[in-house]
């Protein structure tokens, strides 16, 4: 059976804002909107216009921000908050 959630952690240069079981996360990159659901493929991308997070109760909550790096790997994902001194043809 697959998982319905995963695992979650923003972190900014001050700490840890968010840690948990999520059932999905929405943001933005270059592309466009996108979800991130459990069991979704591994991928890092920088983002922006803040992340959208559904916790294991349905309730959305949002982190505003400008920069950040997301990383998705076997159903953790990482969002470190402040990447804004990289270039916007780091990852081309």
């Amino acid at each position: 059976m697959e998982e319905e959630n995963f695992h979650l952690k923003v972190v900014s240069r001050k700490g840890v804002i968010f840690e948990g079981e999520v059932i999905s996360i929405t943001s933005y990159n270059e592309k466009g909107v996108f979800d991130v659901l459990a069991s979704h493929a591994n991928f890092i991308s920088l983002i922006s216009k803040g992340v959208i997070i559904k916790d294991l109760q349905g309730v959305e909550k949002k982190i505003d921000f400008d920069n950040a790096l997301l990383k998705v790997f076997k159903n953790n994902v990482e969002i470190y908050i402040g990447v804004e001194g990289l270039s916007s043809g780091f990852m081309k």
